[in-house]
């Protein structure tokens, strides 16, 4: 899943939320001293997120959807437009919070402990937030230009470029897939805590 997602998912602490977003940046075993345990808790549910995500029916039938040119990004490309159907469908899953105050307090929350990530990470959260990218999700027109963002990260990203084209004739199916796939992520989210915490204690 995307940065929005990500967000969504953890818990409403500083330390949750970051290591959420760091998963993609911090290789290696959990649990050592490189970060505090409520921050590797966040990575490691970054990770297992991920996995389930990438084994879900839904995911996989938004994942076939993509030409084969494309499919090799599914997990960029896709993940991008579900955060653009969470923005959509945000009053089903937020439990009464407006998509801008989640936004804002998730923004002071990670702006608060930036200085413990990795230089990488740390420089992707700081236009992640200067750059209002959550906002961005919240179109069509906002996704594509994330799309176009993306795709000027490397030369193998380019074909990411034109995805917003060829996915418009797709959007009904792929919000269908989006909703039937996140509550069974959210489902996933509290045995998948207890798990870790399990783990954790055994370490």
């Amino acid at each position: 899943m995307n940065f929005l997602a990500h967000l969504h998912l953890a818990e409403p602490t500083p330390e949750s939320r970051l290591g959420n977003l760091l998963g993609d940046f911090v290789k290696g075993l959990p649990w050592d001293g490189r970060y505090s345990p409520e921050i590797w808790m966040g990575i490691m549910e970054h990770r297992y997120v991920d996995s389930f995500t990438d084994s879900h029916d839904a995911w996989k039938q938004s994942r076939n959807l993509l030409p084969g040119g494309l499919r090799r990004y599914a997990g960029i490309v896709v993940d991008i437009y579900y955060d653009y159907f969470l923005h959509l469908h945000w009053e089903q899953f937020s439990d009464g919070v407006p998509i801008e105050t989640f936004i804002e307090s998730a923004h002071d929350d990670l702006e608060s402990i930036l200085s413990t990530a990795p230089n990488q990470a740390r420089e992707a959260i700081r236009a992640m937030i200067s750059q209002r990218w959550l906002t961005e999700y919240a179109s069509l027109e906002g996704i594509e230009r994330t799309l176009h963002r993306v795709s000027h990260r490397s030369p193998i990203l380019h074909s990411i470029f034109d995805a917003s084209e060829v996915l418009a004739r797709h959007l009904p199916k792929m919000e269908q897939h989006f909703l039937e796939f996140y509550p069974d992520l959210l489902d996933y989210m509290a045995p998948l805590r207890k798990k870790l915490e399990v783990d954790r204690s055994e370490e």
